[in-house]
């Protein structure tokens, strides 16, 4: 009975050690929805194509000037930046109507993000960052709140918004 407990609480620890092991490894890490520390530096390989867009945005700030021309001549080629972008990046702000692409190359990476989804490939995020909240749905950002101690950030609803019936009536039999 004591060498079934003792390999149980053994097989318990070693398990324990794999998974934090396995979440910590680079590959996981940008995967998964939460945000890799900022010690970290996202290398990229010579051939940008087989980097995932949203990672060419997000780690854009990261990357030496010569990276980041790299990375803007990537992210540009794919039509992922708005007209607003290309107006407000070089002011480095951001505004309602600016892309998610677009927020994360002139912001850098947010100190934290939580989202919902409020319809079927419908998600609704917000980004927090030092100065403000960023309120984001469908990679478009549509609101931006200041961010003030002492206040709470703005609630994810998460009703799904109101929806029309179909324009044609149903069938009936």
């Amino acid at each position: 009975m004591q060498l079934k407990k003792s390999w149980l609480a053994f097989t318990g620890i070693l398990a324990t050690g794999a998974l934090s092991l396995s979440l910590s490894t680079p590959a996981i890490a940008a995967e998964s929805n939460s945000t890799p520390s900022t010690t970290e530096i996202f290398q990229a390989p010579e051939d940008l194509s087989s980097v995932r867009p949203v990672l060419l945005c997000r780690y854009y700030h990261q990357q030496t000037p010569e990276e980041q021309q790299r990375f803007y001549n990537r992210v540009d080629s794919l039509g992922l930046l708005s007209h607003r972008d290309y107006e407000m990046m070089s002011e480095g702000k951001v505004v309602v109507g600016s892309s998610l692409c677009g927020m994360y190359m002139t912001k850098g990476e947010p100190l934290f993000e939580d989202g919902i989804q409020i319809r079927p490939l419908v998600f609704k995020v917000v980004h927090v960052y030092d100065d403000e909240y960023i309120v984001t749905q469908s990679g478009m950002v549509m609101e931006i709140h200041e961010r003030v101690e002492g206040q709470m950030p703005p609630s994810i609803d998460g009703s799904a918004p109101d929806v029309a019936p179909p324009p044609v009536a149903p069938r009936t039999r």
